[in-house]
C-alpha cells in the first residue's frame, strides 16, 4: 500500500488538538512546518467566530 494516497479524517477536541500543536512547536521548524500549515488549514475553518460587539450595544456617549 502506498501511504501517500491514503487520507484519514480525525475528530478530536479543540483540547486535544492544541496540545499536538503544542507539542509539534517544540520540533524542528523544517521537520513539522507542513504538518502544522495542514492541521491549521483544515482547523481555521472549523472554529468558532467570537461575536464582535455592535457598535449599536454599546452606550451612546456624547462628544463635548
Amino acid at each position: 500500500m502506498n501511504d501517500q494516497n491514503v487520507t484519514i479524517e480525525l475528530k478530536l477536541p479543540l483540547q486535544a488538538v492544541n496540545f499536538i500543536m503544542s507539542l509539534l512547536g517544540k520540533q524542528p521548524f523544517e521537520q513539522v512546518a507542513d504538518l502544522i500549515q495542514g492541521i491549521r488549514e483544515q482547523a481555521i475553518p472549523q472554529l468558532p467566530v467570537p461575536e464582535v460587539a455592535n457598535e449599536t450595544d454599546a452606550p451612546a456617549q456624547d462628544a463635548a
